[in-house]
């Protein structure tokens, strides 16, 4: 049987290929198996996994900051690319500024590795910083406009050098943003243009709320609208009437088909297409979009797994209608507009329950089967399934403890990051997998159940080594080629550093890695990056060659407050400064950073962000003596050499040189006279790594010998140079009579 039809063969997954290249999907290829035993390193995170390791298979793992600043292991460097605010061009040069909040980053390349695509989530704004009005009920337009058009997307063009640092392209035709309010967005689906659901109609006037998101394998990126209902009220951000002319961004909350629904949808981009209108797939269900990860098999179904993120919300699953039909652009771009949606139902309970003390009472592990999301529950899908399946069937076997990102590991079983759920007491979250009936995405119904299991829980690791002390509230999650599990972490801003929580022991949230062959259970984390003061990682993305590794830093000093035109007020400075030293009071900037392995030869740059200050120069030359005889025989020169003692008084290098003038020669007894003559006669280069003494010996030979053997008498000169590591520098000399 051809193994790409059978329901039982490994699928690809969206880590494994995009425009036949295989590029990240929320990052590159996924784990093979992480069920199987592996070996590890002592205190360094170095997987031995069954697919050949990367440069981000190996490193010594950090110990838990609370600094303002990211950092990344010795031996890796970080760049920031860009962020919020920075400028850069299309081909007709508009000027256009990189958003805010940056969250979803997905890498398309475009010629081999080195240059690409990334189209970058953003999520949220932040008045406070942007203008400093923060109560929605008093903005202007201005204002409102300032924060619509710092949501929604970027697609930049940028371009690694050869010193593997990357930059942006600008100008280029690639580059563009996708707002809230300037960019519409057309609906496709069962609801599009549906009269029974008016408030969605054929447009919206842009996107926001964009959280996660995914790739496809036709080239496209899916971007997820989150947490949309924080818009349309003066409570929230503000975006009503009087002040625009829209109730697009009010919050319809299934009360009534006719409110609007424009935004909590999964939207499309082509991302090499300047000209493409996005478009938003009501086929997929309006809820608390986190990300998408999917599965395709070449002429059949295409299938994408989605969370809702919020304390009890559900799995998703959407089957399409269209099968996938590789190098089909056209047709594939219909796919996601027609299908089924469905929600998993978990046995023997769908959330971790602890009980006050911190004890878990729940199962580990069981079975579950995927129900079917009627057209009616899709414009408002969280609230209409509760209602229609009761809230204690909701309760018991739909709701989940906050599904953030879904992944897709090679083998085909699907991973969710179950970030935490306070009303179930599950402080720290945990990362579940599960493996689909037969191992077919397409399976649904009561009587072809999935089996799953808890496979990594949060929580603090007593008594583990440096950087093994477990992590806290998963939330995005990549695979990369070698197998190994990446994650980063979100515990909220106000519980961070906070003594007397749980998670106090995490310190800054942070990107771990779980390498490939743990066990269930037994899986332990090594902490790879530290995140600046109330900030989030989001986004990892590894390049196709897997050189790079681009990791989003959300809203640094969020929790800042009082005067927003002081930077007095500000918890964070980063990245162009440091709160926790008090270096370059400035304002916090949400910025996507590059990080790559440092090779033989390359640029170092600096495994901090912002890089320490370099230390005052120094201005004062090494001290040097010098010890050397000043009369000597030309005989004993000749058959011993000059020594020369040189004592510095810090590490230098020494470099020390002889020279003479002879005068006249003698040739079996009978002289003659040539008159005078220079001569190189010998150099030596010594080093010291601390103060000291050095002993030199120098020496004639070849044809400078011979001619002191004729000279009757030489004058040499003596030269040394010291220079120190600041490359100042200090010189002594000597005249030297050999005679």
């Amino acid at each position: 049987m051809d193994p790409s039809t059978s329901p039982t063969s490994i699928a690809p997954t969206r880590r494994t290929f995009i425009r036949g290249i295989a590029a990240a999907g929320a990052s590159t290829a996924a784990a093979a198996s992480l069920g199987k035993a592996g070996l590890l390193a002592p205190a360094t995170a170095h997987a031995h996994p069954q697919h050949s390791p990367n440069d981000f298979s190996d490193f010594r793992a950090l110990a838990p900051s609370s600094a303002d600043l990211f950092e990344v292991p010795e031996g890796y460097r970080a760049d920031v690319l860009i962020g919020w605010g920075d400028p850069f061009a299309d081909d007709d040069g508009a000027t256009l500024r990189y958003g805010f909040n940056n969250d979803f980053l997905a890498y398309f390349p475009l010629r081999g590795d080195d240059e690409g695509l990334i189209f970058v989530n953003h999520e949220y704004p932040a008045p406070f910083f942007q203008h400093g009005n923060v109560d929605g009920a008093r903005k202007t337009l201005e204002q409102v406009r300032i924060e619509q058009e710092s949501v929604g997307n970027s697609i930049v063009h940028i371009k690694r050098g050869r010193d593997d640092v990357w930059q942006v392209v600008s100008p280029s035709s690639y580059n563009r943003r996708v707002t809230a309010h300037t960019t519409p967005l057309t609906f496709t689906g069962p609801l599009a243009a549906n009269s029974a659901y008016p408030g969605i109609g054929t447009v919206a006037p842009g996107s926001l709320a964009n959280c996660s998101g995914g790739i496809t394998p036709w080239g496209t990126a899916l971007s997820c609208e989150e947490n949309y209902q924080d818009y349309g009220t003066t409570g929230g951000y503000g975006w009503v009437r009087p002040l625009l002319d829209t109730d697009d961004y009010v919050n319809g909350d299934g009360s009534s088909a006719a409110r609007p629904a424009k935004f909590g949808w999964v939207c499309e981009h082509d991302p090499y297409d300047p000209s493409f209108t996005g478009a938003k797939h009501t086929a997929l269900g309006r809820f608390r979009h986190e990300n998408t990860a999917f599965r395709a098999r070449p002429n059949k179904p295409f299938v994408l797994y989605m969370g809702d993120d919020r304390n009890d919300g559900a799995v998703y699953k959407f089957v399409s209608e269209l099968p996938y039909r590789p190098g089909r652009r056209s047709e594939n771009l219909r796919i996601l507009a027609s299908g089924k949606l469905y929600v998993a139902r978990w046995e023997p309970d769908g959330r971790r329950r602890f009980d006050a003390a911190g004890t878990l009472l729940t199962a580990t592990e069981g079975t579950g089967w995927w129900r079917e999301v009627t057209e009616d529950e899709l414009v408002d899908t969280h609230v209409r399934i509760a209602s229609n399946v009761g809230a204690a069937e909701w309760t018991a076997h739909y709701a989940t403890n906050r599904p953030e990102d879904v992944e897709v590991g090679e083998d085909g079983s699907v991973w969710i990051a179950l970030t935490n759920n306070s009303g179930v007491n599950d402080v720290h979250g945990s990362i579940r997998r599960f493996v689909e009936h037969q191992n077919d995405a397409t399976a649904v119904g009561e009587g072809a159940p999935f089996e799953w299991e808890d496979y990594a829980a949060g929580g603090r690791h007593d008594g583990a080594g440096t950087g093994e002390e477990g992590f806290s509230s998963p939330d995005n999650l990549v695979f990369d080629k070698a197998g190994n599990l990446w994650i980063v972490t979100d515990i909220s801003s106000g519980t961070l550093n906070d003594p007397t929580r749980p998670q106090a022991f995490h310190a800054n949230n942070a990107v771990f890695m779980i390498p490939a062959g743990q066990e269930a259970g037994a899986a332990t984390a090594y902490r790879f990056a530290n995140m600046p003061v109330q900030s989030e990682g989001t986004g990892p993305y590894f390049t196709p060659d897997e050189q790079t590794l681009f990791v989003n830093v959300q809203h640094p000093g969020e929790n800042s407050s009082g005067d927003p035109s002081s930077t007095a007020s500000y918890s964070s400075y980063w990245p162009k400064g440091s709160k926790t030293t008090e270096r370059n009071p400035t304002k916090p900037i949400p910025a996507t950073v590059a990080i790559t392995k440092v090779r033989r030869g390359g640029a170092p740059g600096s495994r901090i962000v912002p890089a320490p200050p370099l230390p005052p120069r120094d201005t004062t030359p090494p001290q040097l003596t010098l010890d050397v005889r000043e009369r000597i025989s030309l005989d004993s020169f000749l058959h011993s050499g000059l020594t020369v003692r040189l004592h510095v008084d810090e590490a230098a290098t020494l470099d020390v040189r002889l020279r003479a003038t002879i005068r006249g020669g003698r040739r079996r007894g009978w002289r003659w006279g040539w008159g005078e003559r220079r001569i190189e006669v010998d150099t030596a280069r010594a080093r010291t790594d601390a103060a000291g003494g050095v002993i030199v010996t120098l020496r004639a030979r070849g044809r400078e010998r011979l001619l002191l053997r004729l000279a009757r008498r030489a004058d040499a000169q003596l030269d040394v140079q010291a220079a120190d590591r600041a490359r100042n520098v200090t010189t002594r000399g000597a005249r030297i009579v050999l005679t």
